[in-house]
């Protein structure tokens, strides 16, 4: 088996693992194929998704650095982007970001849904966050 295919079947059964709940596990293997493969996109987005969904934003932003090699135009790299933003409650960013993502992907339908489901959040949320107690403002 090659690096690289070894890389894609680890990435598939971290993806897999996720899907079942196995989320440390599935970080484990999600991580091995990036090392193995660094040039494994899909994998460093997944992976950053799986850890955001873990409340470890941080680790998140740390494994989607590689996309940073990326086209700034790049599907990957806006999705990058829109969600680093999203974890900065920059949510017009957020949603401008993952719009042009969307746009820019023509290839996995699967995350296009995953990131419109996103941005639904992130404008659900930007709504919730307007004060609407109007005693609260000077007058």
């Amino acid at each position: 088996m090659t690096v690289s295919t070894e890389a894609e079947t680890r990435y598939l059964l971290g993806a897999e693992l996720a899907q079942a709940g196995h989320y440390d596990r599935a970080v484990q293997e999600m991580r091995a194929a990036v090392q193995m493969q660094p040039d494994l996109h899909t994998a460093s987005l997944q992976l950053g998704l799986l850890l955001l969904t873990m409340n470890e934003p941080s680790d998140a932003i740390t494994a989607w650095q590689p996309l940073d090699r990326l086209d700034e135009r790049a599907a990957l790299r806006l999705f990058k982007g829109g969600l680093e933003a999203l974890i900065h409650e920059d949510f017009e960013r957020c949603i401008r970001l993952l719009t042009q993502g969307i746009a820019a992907n023509t290839t996995n339908p699967a995350l296009n849904r995953d990131m419109n489901l996103v941005i639904a959040r992130a404008r659900d949320t930007e709504l919730r966050a307007v004060r609407t107690d109007f005693s609260l403002y000077d007058q």
